[in-house]
């Protein structure tokens, strides 16, 4: 509902912090459209205390693919992304302008596999400063 309302709203929003807010895989395909149709949010913080697993990323992937604006984004804490995650992942940071993943907390075995795609993702884009939260 609250992403629903946001879109309705047509609001520009830069930082969208939703951590310890229990969410699910449930809400990312309307968080997912409100990404889409926001291009200003920068930062994106969907760790800490909520309940976001292999289904959730693997929802929000098309929203993410190809999106410019986004240069942070925080999954910490979700215990129920997994492995199977990874290339997921490696694909979002490898097609999007993402420059800081906090994947701390996750269950993701090798964490490290991520770091030449962020790497590369940071350098193809004119970044100088390089963040990794494992």
């Amino acid at each position: 509902m609250l992403f629903n309302t946001l879109k309705e709203c047509k609001s520009s929003i830069d930082t969208i912090n939703l951590n310890n807010n229990k969410l699910g895989d449930d809400c990312m395909e309307s968080f997912g459209e409100f990404i889409k149709n926001n291009q200003n949010i920068r930062n994106i913080d969907i760790g800490s205390n909520n309940k976001i697993t292999d289904k959730g990323i693997e929802i929000l992937l098309p929203y993410l693919i190809g999106n410019i604006s986004i240069k942070k984004i925080n999954i910490s804490s979700n215990k129920g992304i997994t492995d199977k995650s990874t290339p997921l992942l490696k694909e979002i940071i490898q097609n999007s302008n993402i420059q800081i993943i906090n994947i701390d907390g996750i269950s993701i075995k090798n964490k490290n596999i991520l770091v030449v795609p962020l790497i590369e993702n940071i350098l193809k884009n004119g970044y100088d400063r390089i963040d990794i939260f494992k």
